[in-house]
């Protein structure tokens, strides 16, 4: 099948079990999810499976400046604290500046045609004068554009030295059509105003001759802040956030301006880099799956005691989500999954997951009423909601599943039946809920649950665990999830490639699996467990990209969670 076509009349077996589970009943035609293309990095698999453990109660990810995630303001209080306690201005540029040119001289193919620095009157543009002389001492060709008269005074004098080394400044705008390097350093941190005159007219041409730049800390026209274009924007095939990356850089429109992000660091001082990241959110790379590790059950445990996982989900309109959300639980390696049966979702278990425990069955399908819920404090987690369909909020086994003492994941329709009681009553619902919570929506549902809540995803995801007394993994093309406590996390990087129907699916139950394993150790729920399996999932996706694959499906996804080396896999090992 080539991408965006169109599936009639397929059979339910061949949807739901074998080779098209993410596929969706729509009238009698099934539509395909359509990915997006998007370039960006593979996690690196250089780990090995023997690498040595760390103890558990060492913080998780280790405390590096890459996690850093600030609001401007927040970004300028670090450097200000830096300059206080005796760091001179200079020093830090040049500190940075030599950083980023390292990293730019280390791509040196691609400078053979030239460099051009767009130069700004601040100290962004001090940083670029400072790349433009570490490039031409390197002996590549360098010219900068400066259409500014008036300039900061370090900005001023790097400028100056540039005559020294013969480098060419430029008295007109340059050629976007010429070939060669566009390093873009004339505005980067807390821009609030609209590019203006010759640059701005630039700006409009270089988007449309389809030039990219290498933009330092922010591309010049993006707000950092709300992430939203002022007006004409310079965009970027590689940001590098000097010091933290910028949340603004993460919003849903800058992502296709900032192109791939590398955060460069500052060298900020541990103890200062551990109060910010104790404030800050944390940003998570695809690497630092790599680092976490898991708590582990006995070594001598049966298959009851590594993780029982009992799924409700999947339903006669959507037997597919029935396989996509087993296949995540499977790549987890939960010891025993227990199953709730969809009308439809036999061939699941019979083709691929003959090993599921069947807990009870919905001939009915669309209205399940899950009869016989009781008993469930045997299990350690419970995932309720993968294409179960609509169905009005049913008291007594809600009461139930507000009674279980194990881990509650609810997705999709099981977020949408508990919305139909109204956001008070639901979210007085969660907060009444006799164990942990966890919720993972997408931008809908949320707001089914709470509302329009203001601020970006992070923002949003804080507010609504708050409110909920529970952790909530807000989906997006860059996930962010929020522990009720304030801490909170927000993945880096994603794959658009892998934004198909039924991806949630799998990402719910690869997420209640990890859970069941982890709570089977005997330690409490941990939100940092659902950080770990969104960031794990987007990075099955990534190297799923990074083979150079057309395209790829949830079920491809669940089936890299599993493989040798992955998280899930690697922790197997372990113990």
């Amino acid at each position: 099948m080539t991408q965006g076509s169109e599936l009639l009349m397929l059979g339910e077996a061949t949807l739901a079990g074998r080779q098209f589970p993410h596929v969706a009943w729509s009238d009698g035609l099934l539509l395909r999810g359509r990915g997006l293309p998007c370039r960006r990095q593979p996690r690196s698999c250089a780990v090995s499976l023997c690498s040595p453990t760390v103890p558990a109660s060492v913080p998780w990810p280790a405390a590096r400046q890459c996690h850093l995630l600030l609001t401007p303001g927040a970004m300028a209080a670090l450097e200000h604290r830096l300059f206080d306690a005796g760091m001179p201005v200079a020093a830090l540029m040049e500190k940075a500046a030599l950083a980023l040119s390292q990293r730019i001289l280390a791509d040196e193919p691609s400078l053979t045609d030239g460099v051009t620095v767009l130069v700004g009157p601040g100290h962004n543009g001090g940083d670029g004068l400072v790349i433009a002389r570490e490039l031409a001492l390197a002996g590549h060709g360098v010219r900068v554009w400066c259409p500014f008269e008036r300039l900061k005074p370090l900005t001023q004098n790097h400028l100056r030295y540039l005559q020294l080394l013969d480098v060419e400044r430029l008295d007109s705008p340059p050629q976007p059509q010429r070939p060669g390097v566009w390093i873009d350093a004339l505005f980067g941190l807390g821009q609030r105003r609209p590019l203006e005159g010759a640059v701005a007219s630039l700006a409009e041409e270089v988007r449309t001759c389809g030039r990219r730049c290498w933009a330092v800390d922010v591309p010049s026209g993006l707000s950092d802040s709300s992430g939203e274009p002022l007006g004409p924007c310079f965009p970027a095939a590689r940001t590098f956030a000097l010091g933290a990356v910028k949340r603004g850089l993460l919003g849903d429109r800058a992502l296709s301006l900032v192109g791939h992000l590398e955060p460069v660091p500052l060298g900020v001082p541990p103890s200062l880099l551990r109060q910010c990241l104790a404030s800050a959110p944390t940003l998570l790379w695809p690497e630092d799956c790599h680092t976490f590790v898991a708590p582990q059950p006995p070594a001598a445990a049966g298959k009851y005691g590594r993780g029982r996982l009992l799924m409700l989900a999947g339903s006669r309109r959507y037997p597919g989500a029935f396989t996509l959300a087993l296949a995540g639980a499977d790549a987890s390696g939960a010891g025993a999954i227990h199953a709730w049966i969809p009308q439809g979702g036999e061939d699941a278990l019979l083709g691929r997951h003959p090993h599921v425990l069947v807990f009870g069955g919905s001939p009915a399908g669309d209205q399940l009423s899950w009869p016989g819920l009781s008993g469930l404090d045997r299990f350690d987690a419970l995932l309720v909601g993968p294409g179960i369909g609509p169905a009005p909020f049913e008291p007594v086994q809600w009461a139930m599943l507000q009674a279980f003492r194990g881990l509650l994941v609810l997705d999709a329709d099981g977020l949408n039946r508990l919305a139909s009681l109204g956001q008070a009553q639901a979210q007085a619902w969660l907060r009444a809920r006799a164990g942990a919570t966890w919720l993972t929506p997408h931008g809908a549902e949320a707001r089914r649950l709470f509302g329009d809540l203001p601020g970006d995803r992070l923002d949003q995801a804080r507010a609504a665990a708050r409110a909920s007394r529970t952790t909530v993994l807000l989906k997006g093309p860059r996930t962010a999830i929020a522990a009720s406590d304030g801490r909170c996390w927000q993945l880096a990087q994603a794959s658009a490639e892998a934004a198909r129907a039924g991806l949630g699916d799998v990402l719910a139950g690869y997420a209640a699996g990890l859970a069941a394993r982890f709570l089977a150790s005997g330690q409490p729920a941990d939100p940092t467990w659902l950080a770990v399996a969104a960031l794990d999932h987007g990075s099955a996706g990534l190297e799923l990209q990074a083979s150079g694959r057309r395209s790829f499906t949830p079920l491809d996804v669940a089936a890299a969670l599993a493989r040798p080396g992955s998280f899930a896999a690697r922790n197997e090992q372990r113990n």
